[in-house]
């Protein structure tokens, strides 16, 4: 037993189906076939591991007044701020020589009242 088929303009003969012999069967329309989407290869490289040596750090000498001035002469001389000569006294650790009246503001007589 052999049918006939007619799909989309083409001729598919089958044999051995259930049905009348000689009269085609009815199907259901085809559906467009989707285009599989473009595939793209990814390359995953690992990651870099970049070591830095450590930056080398030397440290400054604090420059030194001469035997001539105080440390508070020093700074006013060489262009210092008062902001600066505060920093100063509290970094070097509130040296009482640096607060002639001890009233908790350093250099006052080299760069003037500041309370």
């Amino acid at each position: 037993m052999m049918k006939k088929i007619v799909v989309a303009g083409a001729l598919f003969l089958l044999s051995g189906c259930a049905g009348t012999p000689g009269k085609a069967v009815p199907l259901a329309p085809l559906a467009t076939p989707v285009p599989a989407a473009p595939t793209q290869t990814v390359v995953v490289q690992p990651p870099v591991t970049v070591t830095a040596p450590p930056p080398v750090v030397q440290a400054q000498p604090r420059p030194q007044p001469p035997r001539n001035q105080t440390a508070c002469q020093w700074m006013h001389t060489n262009g210092y701020s008062y902001t600066a000569a505060l920093s100063a006294w509290q970094d070097a650790g509130y040296p009482l020589n640096w607060d002639a009246d001890r009233d908790g503001w350093p250099c006052e007589q080299t760069f003037g009242d500041r309370n």
